[in-house]
């Protein structure tokens, strides 16, 4: 009895369960990668379409002729030439080729650990806990446990914002040391967007860092290089291609905008900052009233006009409920995803309010909702990797929102046993 007194004693305490959180993040890392290691499995899902194209760069070099026959990827060439570099090891078989984006990730924690301890060097706060919480992102684990093509991009992505980071700080002494890093990050910005071309919304949110600049040219000068040189790695693929992806794939955005792929991801990442720091929402004793109120609103707009349909689950309840609801259920949870994005994007400008004196906040708040908008251009279907690639941003923008408590706990085990749970129904479990 003693015992479970002190036991539940040491786990309402901060520390205890800022040193689980850790421990917990650590060995979801470690779940990860030796479930990774055994998934001996042949190429399955996605991971079959862009195998081939590393043969293609084999062949033909990075040339036009390669750039015009990818097929099968809207991606652009990152994936290739981070495998052609690493096939000696790898040999393009599991799980070698399963494992890069596994150690990857790991990279992506540390930098997130780097970049977060320079927002928060004036406060005493753990900056491993925050970058770990990645780990409760359950769209990670699938994207880091197969041989994916979003995990190289997110890495390069979040060096760029971490070497601009050190630029930045460099402005006062020894400017050329930031012109140098500036440049680095520009480079690694431009890999991240011949990744995934979504990655290219950083660029015009990095404006936003120029707020409150006036008089400081090196800082002009520093964000102007990292933006030039990040459209100049690109850009030129672009115009081969005519278009940001390769002209095989370019139906996928054919057909102007989808707006309920958009509102698919505006609520997806609702969820990710409800897992993760539910302080990011503002809420009071009207909220839960505006919220019904703006619900009950949008329910007959989709079932009249709208007819945006989502079922999640839907074959297990229909085993429990009657036919009759089933029919309506996809009409009501629509409506539900749409409120939650709404209420996300609200609770987004106010934050951006809150810290509008914050430049380098704002960046990476913006930045972050571009790029879940890009998805309102992806036009043949919605998917939660499109989310998952915007995780090294969320890490860094809820960071300060991080609270430790008991509810932080059970939210970090249900984000990771989620992820897993959906990870291994790739693998049918074995």
């Amino acid at each position: 009895m003693n015992g479970l007194f002190l036991y539940l004693f040491t786990m309402r305490h901060p520390r205890s369960q800022e040193r689980i959180l850790i421990i917990s993040g650590i060995a979801g890392y470690i779940l990860l990668f030796v479930i990774t290691l055994l998934h001996q499995q042949p190429p399955l899902f996605d991971e079959p379409l862009f195998i081939p194209n590393v043969y293609l760069l084999e062949q033909y070099g990075l040339s036009k002729t390669f750039l015009l026959h990818i097929d099968n990827q809207a991606p652009g060439p990152l994936y290739q030439f981070v495998h052609y570099a690493l096939k000696p090891i790898t040999h393009l078989q599991p799980p070698g080729i399963r494992l890069v984006n596994t150690f990857m990730l790991l990279l992506i924690m540390l930098l997130l650990a780097a970049i977060i301890r320079k927002m928060q060097r004036r406060l005493k706060r753990n900056t491993w806990l925050p970058a770990l919480h990645i780990m409760t992102i359950p769209m990670v684990w699938q994207v880091a446990g197969m041989a994916l093509t979003e995990i190289p991009p997110m890495l390069f992505a979040t060096l760029s914002i971490w070497l601009l980071q050190l630029a930045l700080e460099r402005t006062t002494k020894r400017w050329w040391r930031g012109w140098s890093l500036s440049i680095l990050a520009g480079l690694s910005l431009g890999l991240a967007i011949l990744g995934r071309s979504p990655f290219v919304v950083i660029v015009p949110a990095a404006l936003l860092l120029l707020l409150q600049t006036a008089g400081e040219s090196r800082k002009w000068v520093i964000v102007c290089i990292y933006m030039g040189v990040a459209l100049a790695c690109c850009m030129p693929v672009f115009i081969i291609w005519g278009g940001l992806m390769p002209p095989k794939q370019a139906i996928i955005s054919a057909g102007g905008l989808m707006p309920w792929h958009g509102i698919l991801a505006f609520a997806y990442g609702a969820l990710i900052a409800l897992i993760i720091a539910p302080a990011w929402f503002l809420y009071n004793r009207y909220t839960l009233l505006v919220l019904i109120l703006l619900y009950v609103l949008l329910l007959p707009a989709n079932y009249y006009w709208l007819h945006y349909e989502y079922a999640p689950l839907n074959e297990a309840l229909k085993k429990i409920f009657p036919a009759a609801l089933m029919r309506i259920y996809p009409y009501l949870i629509s409506p539900l995803l749409a409120t939650i994005a709404l209420y996300f994007l609200y609770c987004a400008f106010w934050r951006g309010m809150e810290r509008r004196t914050e430049p380098f906040f704002l960046f990476i708040l913006f930045a972050t909702l571009l790029m879940l908008a890009t998805s309102f251009k992806v036009t043949h279907l919605f998917s939660s990797r499109y989310v998952a690639q915007a995780a090294p941003l969320f890490m860094i923008l809820l960071a300060p929102y991080i609270r430790i408590s008991y509810g932080q706990c059970i939210r970090f085990a249900a984000g990771m046993i989620i992820g897993l749970l959906s990870l291994e129904t790739y693998f049918q479990f074995r």
